[in-house]
């Protein structure tokens, strides 16, 4: 098993956390992560298994390196808690879409 540094780790744990709030899924995400913890390590080996083609779109490295972070449910609970984080210091973008009026 391939050991992961702490500086890292928060940098990987930053970096898909950042990720996650550019697409606008740090709801979802968060819901996800916390229901599927406690399958981390499955899917920590299926990124393992997956990471030739994960690679090609998001680096080697990378790859390798956020399917180990995935191995620890520690980790899982620091990303969700980096999530809740960022939804207090940076609210939705969501509140700024103003509704279309009707004509009618």
């Amino acid at each position: 098993m391939t050991v992961v540094s702490d500086a890292r780790r928060r940098e990987l744990i930053e970096r898909v956390s950042a990720q996650i709030v550019a697409w606008n899924l740090r709801e979802p995400a968060i819901v996800f992560l916390t229901m599927h913890a406690p399958l981390a390590f499955l899917g920590s080996q299926f990124l393992i298994a997956a990471q030739p083609f994960v690679g090609i779109a998001a680096g080697d490295r990378f790859a390798r390196d956020v399917a180990v972070l995935f191995e620890d449910p520690q980790n899982i609970e620091q990303l969700i808690a980096r999530l809740e984080d960022r939804s207090i210091t940076e609210p939705s973008l969501q509140t700024d879409i103003q509704r279309p009026t009707s004509n009618f």
